[in-house]
């Protein structure tokens, strides 16, 4: 960037990176962006800045992990304050989406393989709400964002911890930190076509267990309830590809009614959209992953899909491009990286 003839430095940036790729940042008093600047960073649409009249030294230093449709981000920040105004135009059930943001008050690097305990809250984000986080001193931060439908979690249950803070235990701490050698190590492993979709169940299913223990539930949820998802989705994992796949083929397998299958799913992801997505999920994994990659129909078809017509549309709803651009793009990807 130019002004008045000279070249300027932009403000770094915590980029967002591809599909199962990270992005590291790293700012400080030191950089040009100096005590002055400010630095976009995290998945939450924040902004870093150096904390007014703090004796600590500032500084952040993160990394970023990206799913197919999860982010998950690890970073120790000190000195600094990260600032989001109120945003507009967003819904009010957090976008279809869980924002979660973690700090722990700890020395040394979140990067560090071992490190003592430290003490700290979680909160729950709203997609549009204010944010103003002050770091005073060393602290370890943590987010995560996922699909409201993958965490397992009632929509009004997850409603009603929004903007609250809740105490971190050794067990839930213990989690967060095991999923940051996932940014650390990255790679093959994790940027694999393959694999993104096991990312994304991983952080989903990681989100959904810090909110089942970060409270307890005032009542014991019914275990049959509970029996009758477990199996559901036992069900539809082994047989998502079979397109006679419904609801009632399942309710009939559990010997149960239409009625009873899904009060057991009341206020979370529906029987149907649970087959929906594993079908989905399962598509993706094709386009991605065969050599040479087949057509577009002959995968609607072993995924379960009765139309190429109807899969394209609930692909293109799911993860926001067309099966032939997505089998593209992964197309592109395999020979960029086995080139030179």
């Amino acid at each position: 960037m130019l002004k008045g003839g000279m070249v300027m430095a932009e403000a770094p940036r915590f980029d967002i990176p591809p599909p199962g790729g990270v992005a590291w940042l790293e700012v400080s008093a030191e950089d040009s962006n100096g005590a002055t600047g400010r630095a976009r960073t995290g998945p939450l649409g924040l902004q870093i800045a150096p904390l007014a009249q703090s004796r600590a030294p500032y500084f952040f230093k993160g990394a970023r992990l990206r799913g197919t449709r999860c982010v998950w981000s690890a970073s120790t920040v000190s000195g600094a304050e990260l600032l989001r105004v109120a945003r507009g135009g967003i819904s009010p059930q957090l976008d279809n989406a869980v924002h979660l943001l973690v700090r722990i008050e700890a020395a040394g690097s979140v990067f560090e393989p071992t490190l003592a305990p430290g003490r700290g809250t979680l909160r729950l984000i709203d997609a549009a709400d204010e944010i103003n986080e002050q770091f005073m001193t060393n602290t370890h931060l943590f987010t995560l964002n996922v699909p409201l439908a993958g965490v397992g979690l009632e929509a009004a249950a997850i409603g009603d911890m929004i903007g609250q803070s809740y105490e971190i235990s050794a067990f839930q701490e213990a989690l967060l930190r095991s999923a940051v050698a996932l940014l650390l190590t990255g790679g093959d492993e994790v940027s694999r076509p393959a694999s993104l979709i096991g990312v994304d169940r991983y952080l989903c299913a990681m989100t959904g267990l810090l909110l089942r223990t970060v409270v307890s539930s005032p009542t014991a949820e019914p275990e049959q309830l509970e029996s009758v998802r477990a199996r559901t989705d036992a069900i539809i994992y082994e047989q998502a590809s079979d397109p006679l796949l419904t609801p009632a083929t399942i309710a009939a397998q559990l010997n149960i009614s239409l009625r009873q299958l899904y009060r057991a799913f009341n206020r979370t992801e529906s029987p149907a959209a649970r087959i929906r997505r594993r079908r989905l999920e399962r598509a993706a994994e094709l386009l991605s992953a065969r050599t040479p990659q087949p057509q577009v129909e002959r995968v609607a078809q072993e995924c379960g899909f009765a139309s190429a017509e109807y899969f394209s549309r609930a692909f293109r709803r799911e993860f926001g491009i067309s099966p032939r651009a997505y089998r593209s793009a992964h197309r592109d990807g395999s020979v960029a990286r086995s080139s030179p």
